[in-house]
């Protein structure tokens, strides 16, 4: 193969697949049971594709999963939250709002809404 074909085929390669030149980057998100006085924050994620089910958080204590977002910066993952006398719906990762914002999205689940770390609050899905 003919080498000005070679740099050409590189070039397209980066160009439409540019995470492929980067290898396999993840995105973690773990959600954080920090609710007052130490409910079970049960907790159901799920994407366009992919369910992951069902999962118990005990007070303080906390779950996550990873995955590689899209290429067309579209990846969506959304979850309710439950605990006694509550139940609410979160985008936990949205690629528009969180893509540039971290690679590990650590969410503190507290009454009034999520915290992405200590400092940056939103509020529950209406």
């Amino acid at each position: 193969m003919d080498s000005s074909i070679k740099l050409s085929a590189v070039f397209i390669m980066i160009l439409f697949f540019p995470q492929a030149s980067f290898g396999d980057l993840r995105t973690e998100v773990q959600i954080v049971n920090n609710l007052p006085g130490g409910p079970l924050l049960t907790v159901h994620c799920k994407s366009k594709d992919d369910d992951l089910g069902i999962h118990g958080i005990s007070s303080g204590n906390q779950w996550g999963f990873s995955f590689k977002p899209n290429i067309w910066g579209t990846t969506l993952f959304f979850c309710s939250f439950q605990w006694p006398g509550s139940f609410y719906h979160f985008d936990i990762y949205d690629d528009k709002r969180d893509g540039s914002q971290c690679s590990t999205c650590v969410w503190n689940i507290k009454p009034t809404g999520p915290c992405l770390g200590d400092k940056l609050c939103d509020i529950w899905n209406p």
